[in-house]
């Protein structure tokens, strides 16, 4: 006689309701597990397909540790021709200057079914803890505009529709998560763009996709003032020199020709990508970069390490501690499921006892049913995260390694759940079978 046949056959709704049970449980830990992957993957995915050996970024000092958090945490801003500087050095292959910051246009691509149940019920849910209009559903789409210089790195790396940019001005290239489409016209900064091509998966460490244009159209999107303003400056400016033929001539044009050049300049950069010759060490480069030209360098693996342990530091912390807090929760629901069912067979158990039967047959038994439980729950429980996977609005990454691991954590689970049934059946006295009626 085997127990877990015997459960399933016989008590087929009690077994198979408390395994689904389980599997939710077990969705829950593999999906929290994709979100920490999706959240790693986040905040690489720029910097590894970018294929940057070094990121060099506006320093406040002499030192590379004096240096901003790189151009994705913090604002890196300094000239675009020391870019020719950099890719001059020994050891240097290629310096490609980028222009990158969060911009958005007022128009919110429909929200999907599960993105208006997620709303409703994040409403719901936070009902008593904010105010009127804190959490009013978004009416702009926010995304991160790189500008690169064609023809080096920095650029979208896969078009899965359309084609890349080609043309000088006025086109780009976005990733699927903006809602765009090909051939859509966006208006950005001070100019229409048309969407010219699509990539997938490149976003931001905030989750935010990317859109690329030129180096140039970045610049004027990003730093180029808007008309009104620069008017406003310019007659500022004329009404402090009033007439150059008046009060110092010499001096007083000069300084309005360098104020509004000041203010119309955009030949800017915030970042700028350098990629290595083969045998090349990172560190002998980000030094030199650093002595002579007086900003700050760090190698892809520094700046990965900057958003993940800067800006998501606690919500992985969080996370990590959530998803051991939720295991251990499945391993007691796994255990008082296999006491319960324990309990509802010990006159099976003592009649076992009293034919001879000896306490590792007992054990197996028991055992086998707490495996089959935790294995089936967490192949169950990963089909259905896999499942659903797709349609979370931020990226969620199981992996069959993950699932791998889970079912060895919920394995060892079972035997340790087990423990407490075993125990209980063993101290079964045999005569109670010969009182019963």
């Amino acid at each position: 006689m085997n127990l877990a046949i015997r459960d399933v056959r016989y008590y087929k709704f009690k077994f198979f309701s408390s395994t689904v049970g389980v599997s939710l449980l077990i969705m829950v830990v593999i999906a929290i597990g994709g979100i920490v992957r999706g959240v790693i993957s986040d905040s690489s995915t720029i910097i590894e397909h970018t294929g940057a050996d070094l990121w060099v970024v506006q320093a406040y000092g002499a030192h590379p540790e004096d240096g901003t958090l790189g151009p994705f945490v913090e604002i890196s801003r300094f000239p675009e021709y020391l870019y020719h500087a950099i890719e001059a050095m020994p050891g240097v292959a290629q310096a490609s200057p980028l222009a990158m910051a969060w911009e958005h246009v007022p128009t919110m691509p429909h929200p999907t079914r599960l993105m208006k149940f997620m709303y409703l019920n994040a409403l719901l849910n936070t009902a008593t803890m904010v105010k009127p209009g804190w959490m009013s559903m978004p009416l702009a789409q926010r995304f991160i505009v790189i500008g690169y210089e064609p023809g080096k790195i920095g650029g979208p790396p896969v078009i899965v529709a359309g084609r890349g940019i080609e043309a000088s001005h006025y086109e780009i290239v976005a990733d699927l998560g903006t809602g765009f489409h090909v051939g859509q016209r966006l208006r950005l900064g001070n100019f229409d763009y048309t969407v010219v091509g699509l990539t997938r998966n490149m976003v931001g460490f905030t989750a935010d996709p990317v859109v690329y244009t030129t180096l140039v159209d970045a610049q004027n999107i990003l730093f180029q003032l808007d008309p009104n303003l620069l008017r406003n400056e310019r007659s500022i400016l004329e009404r402090r020199f009033p007439d150059p033929a008046v009060a110092r001539p010499a001096l007083a044009a000069p300084l309005s020709a360098e104020g509004i050049g000041t203010l119309t300049n955009t030949h800017f950069v915030n970042a700028i990508a350098v990629k290595l010759q083969p045998g090349v060490l990172p560190g002998e480069v980000a030094a030199r970069i650093s002595r002579w030209q007086h900003l700050a360098a760090y190698t892809a693996r520094q700046q990965v390490n900057m958003q993940l342990m800067g800006s998501n530091r606690l919500i992985l912390f969080q996370l990590a501690i959530f998803r051991d807090i939720l295991v251990l929760i499945a391993g007691v629901v796994i255990g008082l499921i296999i006491y319960t069912f324990t309990l509802d067979k010990l006159h099976e158990i003592a009649m076992l006892k009293l034919l001879g039967s000896p306490a590792s047959v007992i054990y197996q038994m028991i055992l086998q049913e707490a495996l089959f439980m935790g294995t089936a729950g967490t192949l169950i429980g990963s089909a259905l995260e896999l499942l659903i996977e797709p349609y979370f609005p931020r990226r969620v990454i199981a992996t069959y390694g993950d699932i791998g691991q889970m079912l060895g954590v919920m394995g060892f689970v079972a035997i340790l759940a087990s423990v407490l049934a075993v125990r209980r059946a063993l101290r079964v006295d045999p005569r109670s079978v010969l009182s019963t009626g």
